[in-house]
This record gives C-alpha cells, sequence and structure tokens, in this order.
C-alpha cells in the first residue's frame, strides 16, 4: 500500500511540475544560447579499447568470452573554429572536465553525439563506450548485463585518464581529474545512476550525474545513500517503455543530492536518442521503440529479476515491462525539438556544476520553463 501511495503521489507530482522561478536576472533567449556552439572546434577518436580483467558472460548461443571489447569514441576541444568534428585533429591546450556517456538499450556509442559534440565545443572531453551485450550490433543482446556496464564505465574512466597522464599523447595533461562527470540514455541512464550513485558499483570520482529517460523503477530511496552529486533527470511525459513517474520521477522523489527533473510534454523515450531525426504525427515509441524492444524484455523478464539487491536498494518486482500503456493521441514532440532541449539543458547543467555558470543556473532554475511552454522544472537545491 506504502509504495502504491507513493507512485501515486509522483503521478500528482508529475501532473502539476510548474515553472522553478530563480532569483537571479537572467540574460534573454538563454536557451538558443545554450544551442549555439561554444568557442571550441570539435575533435573525435575511437579507442579501440579492451578490458582484459573481466569477461563477457556466456549470451544466447554465444560462449563466454574471457575480456569485454569496450570501443569508445572520444570527442574533445580543438583550436579550431565551430563546425563538424574533425577526426583525430590535435587537442585544444588546457585542463577540461571528462564527462563519461552511456548509451541505451540498442542504440550505439555515437547515439548521442548530438549532446557530445556540444560539449566538446564549450571544452569537455566525453568518452562513450559501445557495451557488449546492450548496443545496436550485439547479437544477442541481454539486457541483464546492465550489471556490468558500471564496471565499463570505471575502465573507460581509467584509460582515459591515463591517456592524460603520458608524456606524448594527443591527451596528455587535457583532462581536470576533479571535474569528472556521467551522463546517459534510458538503460545508459540506469548505468550513469549504478556507477554514480550505487554503495558498492560507484565510480567515487564521479561528480555530477545527467540521467536521461533513465530504467530507474528498480532504484529504491536506500540506492542513493552512499553519494549525494548534483544530478539532472530529464523525461518525456508520454514515454511508453519506461513511464516518466515510476522511472525518473522515482529517482527524483528519493535522491538525495541537489537535483532538478526536468519534464518534456508529449515527448517520447526513443526521440531522446540522436538516430531518431524524422518527423512523425505519432508517439515515436509506439512507432519505433517498443517493437524494437518489448519482445527482448519479455524474454528475458524472469532473468532480469536477478539483479535484485535488497541491501543496496534495487528491487525490480515492481517494475513493468515496456509498452504496457495505452498509446497517447497527442501530436508528440518532435525528435529535432527533444534534441535541442536536451542540448540546451544537458550542457546547462554542466556548465553551471564545474564552471558555476551564471548562465547555466539561469537556465536551469528559470528561463528553461519560462522560455518553452512544453517543458516543466522540479527543483531541490540541497539535499534531504
Amino acid at each position: 500500500m506504502r509504495y502504491a501511495s507513493r507512485v501515486r503521489t509522483l503521478i500528482a507530482v508529475v501532473l502539476s511540475l510548474v515553472p522553478i522561478m530563480g532569483h537571479a536576472r537572467c540574460p534573454s533567449s538563454v536557451t538558443g544560447a545554450f544551442l549555439e556552439p561554444g568557442r571550441y572546434g570539435v575533435g573525435v577518436r575511437t579507442l579501440p579499447l579492451v578490458d582484459q580483467s573481466r569477461p563477457t558472460p556466456a549470451h544466447g548461443n554465444v560462449a563466454e568470452q574471457p575480456s569485454r571489447v569496450l570501443t569508445t569514441e572520444v570527442w574533445y576541444p580543438t583550436t579550431g573554429g565551430p563546425g563538424a568534428p574533425v577526426r583525430d585533429a590535435d587537442a585544444a591546450k588546457g585542463r577540461f572536465p571528462l564527462i563519461l556517456g552511456s548509451h541505451g538499450y540498442g542504440d550505439i556509442r555515437t547515439g548521442e553525439a548530438y549532446v557530445a559534440e556540444a560539449l566538446a565545443s564549450r571544452g569537455y572531453v566525453v568518452a562513450a563506450p559501445d557495451f557488449p551485450l546492450t548496443n545496436l550490433m550485439s547479437a544477442p543482446r541481454d539486457p541483464v548485463d546492465v550489471v556490468n556496464q558500471p564496471g565499463d564505465v570505471r575502465f573507460v574512466a581509467d584509460q582515459v585518464l591515463s591517456l592524460a597522464k603520458s608524456k606524448g599523447s594527443w591527451l596528455a595533461g587535457r583532462i581536470d581529474r576533479r571535474r569528472i562527470g556521467a551522463s546517459g540514455l534510458s538503460y545508459g541512464g540506469l548505468t550513469t545512476l549504478l556507477v554514480t550513485f550505487h554503495p558498492t558499483m560507484r565510480d567515487r570520482r564521479i561528480r555530477a550525474a545527467a540521467a536521461l529517460a533513465p530504467a530507474a523503477c528498480a532504484l529504491g530511496p536506500s540506492f542513493y545513500r552512499a553519494a549525494r552529486p548534483p544530478l539532472l533527470l530529464m523525461q518525456g511525459t508520454e514515454d511508453l517503455l519506461v513511464p516518466l513517474p515510476s522511472n525518473a520521477g522515482r529517482a527524483y522523489a528519493d535522491a538525495r543530492s541537489p537535483r532538478e527533473l526536468v519534464a518534456l510534454a508529449n515527448a517520447s523515450h526513443t526521440a531522446f536518442s540522436g538516430l531518431i531525426s524524422a518527423l512523425s504525427t505519432i508517439n515515436y515509441d509506439h512507432a519505433i521503440g517498443c517493437a524494437f524492444v518489448e519482445t527482448e524484455f519479455a524474454a528475458n523478464f524472469a532473468r532480469l529479476q536477478t539483479i535484485a539487491d535488497p541491501a543496496n536498494g534495487i528491487d525490480p518486482s515492481g517494475c513493468a515491462l515496456p509498452c504496457q500503456g495505452p498509446v497517447p493521441s497527442d501530436v508528440p514532440m518532435q525528435a529535432a525539438r527533444q534534441h535541442d532541449l536536451t542540448q540546451a539543458t544537458v550542457v546547462a547543467f554542466f556548465e553551471s556544476t564545474f564552471r558555476k555558470s551564471h548562465d547555466g543556473r539561469c537556465l536551469l532554475r528559470s528561463a528553461l520553463a519560462t522560455e518553452n511552454a512544453d517543458v516543466s522544472v522540479q527543483l531541490h537545491r540541497r539535499g534531504k
């Protein structure tokens, strides 16, 4: 009864989200300003990383492998001006924050390149691996492997930081180890929460996290007890794969960090992915996402219960299969619009957190909701 009451409360909260007004005077068109590229050019490199210390579990008819292949894309600032990313360009001089990206189930490391490129143009290094058993090209995919993905993120962080320490490396001296963040979409959002907050899986180097439409329904209040870094949660109100109230809404209610919940009206789950660009008159999840994941999760639903970890606040028994709700009749937020709002919000979040940006704080605390009628915001500036 108590859990059901909490869910009803979360639904009421989501439906009644109101703009948060900041006290500081904000410049005009803050959203548009965060859609403009920064002062750096953008370079991109592919790192053929392999973690020899951990296996890839058997999946389907594929036997266990002795290592984990983590091909990683890295975006970074260059001395060139705004424009398309330049492969293998020289990095700009400076010490930059590092953001560790995690793709969603059936997505790829470049799926959210639109966010990574925006961050790199403002002076960030972004590293995003392909996860061995949940990326688009995995055959077959295995959702249970999400428990190994926080270790993948830690390994990628170790390798990138090692490059930054190596004399003569293209990344030598370019990363500020005191400013490391994580960002992820969907299953990558769950991975981001695990590597940021889990009492034993977390990477203590992570100082801020942005979780987009995170699959967070299994994470209870005690899950968040070990860490309190700033947290951005962002989700669509018409997400059919992981509904907002029991996922980002629950994370917002249970986390103890300074945190923000950004709800996008009529937005779907699938359209957060940069792989989706076409216009649509029907919900993107109904048109694309549900058919892609529904069967796979149904086939593995019983196995997913094995990720339960009551001692650390993880209980998947309250989670439902994706796409069980009614199909929305509203015209969905278009993918391009969803990408723009996501880019502006995520960039502003890391700028306000790592660089104390006045404009970033203005966007998050006031302008995002007041400038955009299709955005609602809840903000909790201090932990419980």
